[in-house]
């Protein structure tokens, strides 16, 4: 059994400025569900909620589970190990076009929702501007969080149904800064931590391409656009090809292309540098 990361809700002081910057530099789809702001990137009915609110960050997200047993499987293993559950209730599963669910926080206080059944589009994706992006079975993409205790967070996010893909350690002045990346799918990693207390809990979202070029058109359209972006680079542990652009709420987007995929047995790694070569940062 595998989950996938399925959505995340936003709170965005400025949703109109994300909204332009996913759709007209990234080739993200709009699809808005009443007063809510949605993006889309594949068949989903939407896969980014744009909420209005001061903190520039993630307010949740969301990861599919296969069916309904699954979903109750992983609620039973939870609550067995001392995780409040919580139904969602019937306007949250409408506003997430799902056919069940249950909420759950992170040892920081992100909330988390288990669902099933996450909605189809009425409408196939379209962008002028990408030929598609790798979702299916892998999900939307990954999150980066931060949070304060690297091995609490690691042992709930085991509990959840992740497992340890790899470590990244490098210097940050006087001492270092150590990332767990972590799969629940072939995704090579849906989550990484890393213990940065205090800031935004969401460092960065990744989205995967179909075609390398898109990667570096994508990074054009950004400084064309005035956007903040590193470099082009290439990781050692996902092998993704990649650039990171700030966007309007401060955190970063990470698009790549050539993702490494996890398959049967998997041996977790050590690496001392968060890149091969590349991804330098913007002055």
């Amino acid at each position: 059994m595998a989950l996938r990361l399925a959505y995340c809700g936003l709170g965005l002081s400025d949703v109109d400025a994300w909204s332009r910057f996913g759709i007209g530099a990234l080739g993200m789809m709009a699809d808005d569900r009443g007063d809510l702001r949605r993006l889309r990137i594949d068949d989903r009915a939407w896969r980014f909620a744009l909420h209005p609110g001061s903190e520039d960050d993630i307010r949740y997200a969301g990861f599919e589970c296969e069916d309904l047993a699954e979903l109750a499987s992983r609620r039973d293993t939870l609550v067995a190990a001392g995780i409040i559950c919580t139904d969602l209730e019937e306007a949250e599963r409408a506003e997430r076009q799902i056919e069940a669910g249950f909420r759950l926080c992170d040892p920081d206080g992100l909330r988390i929702e288990l669902v099933v059944g996450h909605e189809a589009a009425a409408a196939q994706f379209h962008s002028d501007l990408t030929q598609g992006f790798c979702t299916g079975d892998q999900g939307l993409g990954h999150i980066v969080l931060t949070i304060v205790d690297l091995d609490r967070g690691i042992q709930f996010y085991e509990k959840l149904g992740f497992a340890l893909s790899d470590f990244i350690t490098v210097p940050m002045g006087p001492a270092s800064l150590r990332i767990a990346f972590m799969h629940c799918n072939a995704r090579h990693h849906s989550l990484a931590i890393a213990a940065l207390p205090g800031g935004k809990r969401l460092n960065h979202i990744m989205v995967e391409v179909e075609q390398v070029d898109e990667v570096l058109l994508g990074h054009r359209r950004c400084v064309e656009q005035g956007y903040t972006t590193g470099g082009i680079g290439r990781h050692p542990n996902d092998q993704m090809l990649s650039f990171y652009v700030q966007t309007p709420a401060g955190f970063d987007v990470e698009y790549g292309w050539g993702g490494r995929e996890i398959h049967g047995e998997w041996d977790v790694a050590e690496y001392d540098h968060i890149s091969i070569w590349g991804h330098e940062r913007a002055a």
